[in-house]
């Protein structure tokens, strides 16, 4: 996850250096946490958990067994269906002078105790391959992320609730795992 996010640091500082050497470019950034939901309609998987994304790594609160959570310090997340609302609103946002268009856009926070809490809730067929009660879950991210840049200029003013985007993501895993059995 260091070299990962390393490299989205690097990344972020080579496009503004770009911006600025060609200034005839409307260059925009948009700026996700953890995208998770649905797969697209007969999204063609593979054996290996990675290709339905990162849906693989909100999964594993299922996948890893019921002695602990995931080992994942990610608080944040957004809809994979937000993210494309985003990117259809960044292709006709106008040129801000003065400013880079850098948009964060981020839907809430969320702890593994309270997706355990929500599938246990919504997806009682999963309550016995998820973490045991008094599993204690890791500490998350959940410092406050400014989105009100993306909200006046994109119009990303309402997100797709948490839970939803969980359980869809959970439904994606789960619909993996038993594409797999079948093959």
């Amino acid at each position: 996850m260091t070299i990962y996010q390393h490299s989205k640091n690097l990344a972020d500082k080579k496009v503004w250096e770009l911006a600025k050497e060609h200034s005839d470019v409307d260059f925009t950034v948009l700026l996700p946490p953890a995208i998770y939901g649905p797969l697209v309609p007969n999204y063609p998987v593979s054996d290996s958990s990675d290709s339905i994304g990162t849906n693989a790594s909100l999964c594993k609160i299922f996948t890893i067994g019921t002695g602990a959570y995931p080992d994942s310090f990610l608080g944040h997340l957004i809809d994979v269906r937000d993210v494309a609302r985003a990117h259809v609103a960044a292709l006709s946002a106008p040129l801000i002078t003065g400013r880079d268009k850098r948009f964060i856009i981020s839907a809430s926070t969320y702890k593994w105790k309270d997706v355990a809490d929500l599938i246990r809730r919504e997806r009682p067929e999963l309550a016995h391959r998820l973490p045991k009660e008094d599993a204690v879950p890791p500490k998350q991210s959940d410092a406050p992320l400014d989105t009100r840049f993306a909200a006046e200029v994109l119009g990303m003013e309402e997100y797709i609730p948490w839970e939803e985007t969980v359980l869809a993501g959970i439904d994606a895993g789960v619909a993996w795992e038993k594409q797999r059995k079948d093959i």
